[in-house]
Parts: C-alpha cells; structure tokens; sequence
C-alpha cells in the first residue's frame, strides 16, 4: 500500500489504572513510525482512574481520554471509542483491544496492512499469547441452538447453586459432579472433555470463518464503510464476538484470524481487580452469560426465520 493508512486503537478502561497505562504505552512504543492514535475510553470507573487517565494524557500527542457518565458495558464502551476514531479521527483501520493487551511488533501497522491487502478482511483476529506462555484456543462455528440452550441452562443452574444459602453444599456438589463427569471420559463412558491445549490446532495457521476473540479485535476500511459501530450494542458482556461473527457473515463480508500479527492478552485484570473474591466474580459472569445468550439465541433464530 502505497497510501499511509491511520490506525486507531480503541482502549476499554475500568478501574485498572496500571495496567491501561501499560496497554497506552505499548501502543506508543510499537506505532511510533506510525500514523497512530489511540482512545481510551473510560467506563465510568468507580475509583476515578477515568479522570487520572485524563489528567495524565491531557497534553500527550495521539491519545484522547473519552469519559462515559455511565458502566455502558463491552459492546457499547467499545463503540463509544469507535465512533470516535471512525468520525472525529478519520482513522482507516480501527483495532478495539482490551486494557489487558499488549502489542509485542514493532511491524504491526505494516503486518496488518498486508494481511488486508492480501485477504481483504473486514475483521482481523491476532495471534493470542497468554500470560502462562499458552495460545489462546480456537473457536470455528457458533454452537447449535439447541448446544445454547443447554449451555444457558447449565449457567441458570449454577447461578441457583452459587447464591443458594446452602451454597458451600451445593458447591461441593457441583465439583463432585464435574470430577465423575471427568473420570468418565477418561474411562471412554462419555465423551471426554476438551482441554485446553486440545483447542488451539490451527493457530498457527491462517484461518478463515471463525470466531474470533474480542480482546483484540482489527477493523478494516471494509467494515469501518460499512458500520457505524464495532459491535452489535445489545450486550452488557459476553458473546460479542459471536454476535459479530453473525452480523458479518449476514453481511457477506470476511472475519479472517492472522497468526503473523501477535499479541499479548493477560486475561480478566479487570474483573479481578472489581470482584475480590471468586464467589462474587462467578455470580457477575453468570447472570451476564445469561442474559447474552437470550439475545445470541435470539438473532439465531431471526436469521434461521
């Protein structure tokens, strides 16, 4: 491309103050030969780290601070930062990432511009590197209605067990209910369990009709035409990217996973700074996992009408 293409990055900030600055800083340091600039979008932090990010960048070159009165979630926060970039910035690719993401290429902006030159994606997925040195794993199709059906039931029953008076019982329950279902697959009764290493084939390999992950998400000139928001808005958290994944394969335009283009994701910073202890943090991804696949089953079943 003979033509320098901006690129904006759209930052989703909650509370983790370090950690975003670490997030800023890398962007900084991998896109200084590059036409960059970067958005952080607070999301309305309790702890006032939104106004300390503001503060703190109000005179530094690239980086804009957008203060959201209220918690708009994932989708939405993410789409603040995007219309920002997309109409006041003029960018021509947009990457939305995660707090928790770290650049690690010095030739990111260059390795992007080829894989959309060579692929003529309309949304690009990195390679995933996690803090424990493992890949992320691999996602190739949305589960089946009725799979989302049984997954949200299994959420609701949890949900039941973990806020139950008796929950230490109910707990014990379900842990012991998990290790039998483990030892039956180990002894071929049912079908055994993936592991986590037994989800990651093909992710050093190009890949195309898939889920990606939304940590770290690129959006083409194709996709920035064509949309004026990164996400369907519908969700507070949890199945963006499948609902992503719907939208574009509605629309007929590619979603593509680039392993050439890698970074570094340390997973959850946030969650974990808000809930201090798992219990809670369980019962916040329950009832939100709840509540996405409702309106993931709900487009499925408009779109199979």
């Amino acid at each position: 491309m003979s033509e320098k293409k901006k690129f904006g990055f759209v930052v989703l900030h909650y509370c983790t103050l370090d950690m975003t600055k670490k997030c800023i800083a890398a962007i900084q340091e991998k896109m200084a030969q590059a036409d960059y600039e970067i958005v952080v979008v607070d999301n309305a932090s309790g702890n006032g780290t939104g106004k300390d990010l503001a503060e703190c960048y109000k005179d530094t070159e690239h980086v804009s601070v957008l203060l959201s009165k209220e918690n708009l979630g994932f989708a939405k926060g993410n789409n603040l930062g995007y219309v920002y970039a997309r109409e006041e910035l003029h960018c021509d690719f947009i990457c939305v990432m995660n707090n928790d993401v770290i650049l690690l290429q010095d030739n990111f902006a260059q390795l992007v511009e080829a894989a959309y030159e060579a692929h003529q994606f309309a949304v690009m997925g990195p390679h995933i590197e996690l803090k424990d040195g493992r890949e992320n794993a691999m996602y190739y199709e949305i589960a089946s209605i009725e799979g989302l059906k049984k997954e949200r039931h299994v959420y609701e029953t949890r949900l039941k067990h973990i806020t139950s008076s008796i929950y230490p019982l109910w707990n014990l329950w379900d842990r012991a209910k998990l290790l039998l279902r483990i030892f039956l697959g180990k002894i071929h009764v049912m079908p055994e369990l993936k592991k986590h290493e037994d989800c990651t084939e093909g992710s050093l390999e190009y890949q195309d009709e898939l889920v990606l992950h939304g940590c770290c998400l690129i959006f083409s000139p194709i996709y920035l035409t064509k949309y004026k928001d990164a996400f369907v808005p519908d969700t507070f958290m949890f199945r963006e990217e499948e609902l992503l994944y719907l939208r574009c394969k509605e629309a007929g335009i590619p979603m593509v996973y680039c392993p050439e283009v890698r970074i570094l994701h340390l997973e959850d910073i946030s969650t974990d700074y808000i809930y201090k202890t798992e219990r809670k943090k369980e019962i916040f991804n329950l009832e939100n996992q709840i509540k996405s696949l409702g309106i993931l089953l709900e487009h499925l079943e408009v779109m199979q009408k």
